[in-house]
């Protein structure tokens, strides 16, 4: 409650006085993704939403917020669009309908009165739907069809008799080198199409062949591609990228190991999504090291 009444005096005053710097307009939508995140985590820990559809969103916004410090670091900032405030403010009602649901909830003398309401109105199928299967209905059997084999192995690459995911990140690495791919447009979009097939192919492929079976290398082609993104393309940082992966691939640093327990195809999926993200971040800071930097950009 706080951070929205300053987060409200801050914008009247930049209004009325004309206060507006730089900045200011980078940290005050920075200040909202932080204030919606936090609310959103909280109601994951207290099971009012599912948490796959809440780290979306986090890494969204993560995501965005990268590219805007980026920007900014470029001088040339970017300024926040009606669409993008939209979506803000949408947010915030979704996270005042949940915040009033759980009040009424936890009161009991609303709640006596109003059970089943309340109820049907925080109904996950009332919010959203969730293709994440329980484990206990996991049909052990069921044959994935062709092209879903084909996708969520990466080309037959998870089918290797030995490292199935080193195998499945070499595939990705291929698919880097092909002219134009490490393009922002390009590779950000790829990121986003296959993670989201992904989480279906290899949700499928799972009640075949149980919890995150080695025949699924899907997930390994996105994390490695996020390792590369915002990169310069080049042989060592490339080389040094697939390195990084499969080692945060294997040891799994938090929340990796938590996604690596869930079950389902969005679980998959994340675990290498954060392998990801710690190569890519070791890889930016290595490159503002001059000694590293002239190393790596050979």
């Amino acid at each position: 409650i706080f951070a929205a009444i300053t987060d409200w005096y801050d914008g009247w005053l930049a209004r009325r006085w004309g206060y507006v710097t730089r900045w200011g307009a980078f940290l005050d939508p920075l200040a909202d993704k932080v204030l919606t995140s936090a609310a959103l985590l909280a109601y994951s820990y207290l099971g009012l939403v599912s948490s796959w559809m809440v780290w979306i969103i986090v890494i969204r916004d993560a995501i965005i917020t990268i590219l805007r410090s980026y920007a900014e670091y470029k001088g040339k900032p970017v300024d926040t669009s009606k669409l993008a405030k939209t979506k803000t403010f949408v947010q915030y009602i979704l996270i005042y309908y949940l915040l009033i649901l759980y009040v009424a909830q936890n009161t009991s003398s609303i709640e006596d009165d109003f059970s089943g309401l309340i109820k049907t109105l925080l109904n996950y199928s009332f919010i959203y739907s969730s293709n994440i299967p329980n484990q206990n209905n996991v049909l052990m059997g069921v044959e994935p069809s062709f092209a879903t084999k084909l996708f969520a192995s990466a080309l037959f690459s998870g089918y290797s008799p030995v490292a199935s995911g080193t195998v499945g990140s070499a595939v990705a690495l291929a698919f880097y080198f092909i002219p134009g791919f490490e393009s922002f447009v390009f590779i950000g979009t790829s990121i986003l199409i296959v993670f989201v097939a992904g989480i279906k192919t290899s949700n499928t492929m799972e009640q075949r062949y149980g919890h995150d079976p080695a025949e699924v290398t899907i997930d390994e082609v996105v994390g490695m591609w996020i390792s590369l993104f915002l990169l310069p393309k080049k042989i060592f940082i490339a080389l040094t990228a697939f390195v990084l992966f499969r080692f945060f691939d294997i040891i799994k640093p938090f929340p990796a190991h938590k996604f690596d327990t869930m079950h389902g195809g969005f679980g998959i999926m994340m675990d290498d999504v954060v392998a990801g993200i710690y190569a890519n971040i070791i890889l930016q800071l290595a490159l503002l090291i001059p000694l590293m930097k002239e190393l790596l950009l050979r």
